[in-house]
């Protein structure tokens, strides 16, 4: 009589939703903004709890991945917004490919006071007035980066008064007049030292009349 071999004993399903959110945010700072916006957070009701975590969208990087080259510029910048979102104001740094509109770019600059970087790459969709006004607008701006579209040099001009702070600023310019943009930075700064000597007049004008005030005999 042929003994048959006993079944092997079943080993318990883990539950992956039952990991705690800490943890799983902490998996997924490990994934990519757009596999966690597409992916590992719409797996199930925990999951997308976790991946709304702000902590886990101060950084975002929409670059090098089929999806920016599939998907429309619509739904790209869709995407994005939920990531903006998401970060509650806590976002640093903004990485995108080529689907970056002047509307995303007013968008970020309402909803992310905290922006420290903008790496922009190929993006041909949005005018630079959208660019220079971000910079306005993010005052811990220290970063911009605009490959694969070409600048004017009234751009760089705007954002160097906007954001004398800036560290780093990378872009491609279509040709212009040197001179004459050094010119231009030389008047603007001496424009600046005339407004200086103004403040300064005014307020001696200022210190000598309190110190007659204060002579006047009295009656």
């Amino acid at each position: 009589m042929e003994v048959k071999p006993s079944p092997l004993p079943m080993l318990p399903v883990r539950d992956w939703s039952d990991l705690p959110t800490d943890a799983l945010s902490t998996i997924f700072m490990k994934l990519g903004s757009i596999e966690v916006l597409m992916g590992a957070g719409l797996v199930c009701h925990s999951w997308l709890a976790a991946a709304k975590s702000p902590e886990l969208w101060r950084s975002v990087d929409m670059t090098r991945h089929k999806v920016v080259f599939s998907k429309g510029i619509d739904t790209m910048c869709a995407m994005a917004k939920v990531a903006i979102d998401r970060s509650q104001g806590k976002m640093e740094s903004f990485l995108a490919q080529k689907f970056v509109t002047s509307e995303l770019l007013d968008y970020i600059a309402c909803r992310a006071s905290s922006l420290k970087s903008i790496r922009l790459i190929a993006c041909r969709n949005f005018w630079e007035p959208s660019l220079a006004e971000l910079a306005t607008q993010c005052p811990l701006l220290e970063e911009i980066e605009c490959s694969g579209n070409k600048m004017s040099s009234e751009f760089l001009v705007y954002v160097g008064r906007a954001r004398p702070q800036l560290k780093r600023l990378k872009i491609h310019m279509r040709w212009f007049d040197e001179d004459a943009m050094e010119s231009e930075m030389e008047h603007e700064m001496e424009h600046e030292m005339m407004h200086d000597d103004d403040d300064d007049e005014e307020e001696e004008e200022e210190e000598e009349e309190e110190e007659d005030e204060t002579r006047m005999p009295l009656r």
